[in-house]
């Protein structure tokens, strides 16, 4: 037996299809699973793009690199220069990738 066994006819204008479908497009989702969502009151927001997770991946990683150089310096108390160039390499290296792939 279904679970949603009512069904509600809606009538849209052109222009008020046009703007559901683009929405729904964006959100990922089918029509149906959209405007339940909408109903139940839950934003609705577009899906990531497909190269999103790789991304934020590689700048984890980064990050965790960053993360273990920032470590070694405070256990010692100072940032060796070859730290410091490292640091800056890797902010470099997030803000490329994200200019890039963002």
């Amino acid at each position: 037996m279904r679970k949603r066994n009512h069904v509600i006819p809606v009538r849209l204008n052109a222009k008020e299809l046009r703007y559901l479908e683009e929405q729904v497009k964006k959100s990922g989702l089918s029509r149906e699973e959209y405007l339940r969502t909408l109903i139940m009151g839950a934003e609705v927001h577009a899906k990531p793009c497909e190269h999103h997770g790789d991304l934020l991946r590689k700048i984890a990683g980064l990050c965790n690199n960053a993360n273990q150089l920032a470590h070694v310096a405070n256990a010692s108390g100072t940032a060796s220069p070859e730290n410091l160039r490292e640091m800056l390499r890797i902010s470099r290296e997030t803000w490329q990738l994200v200019k890039e792939e963002w």
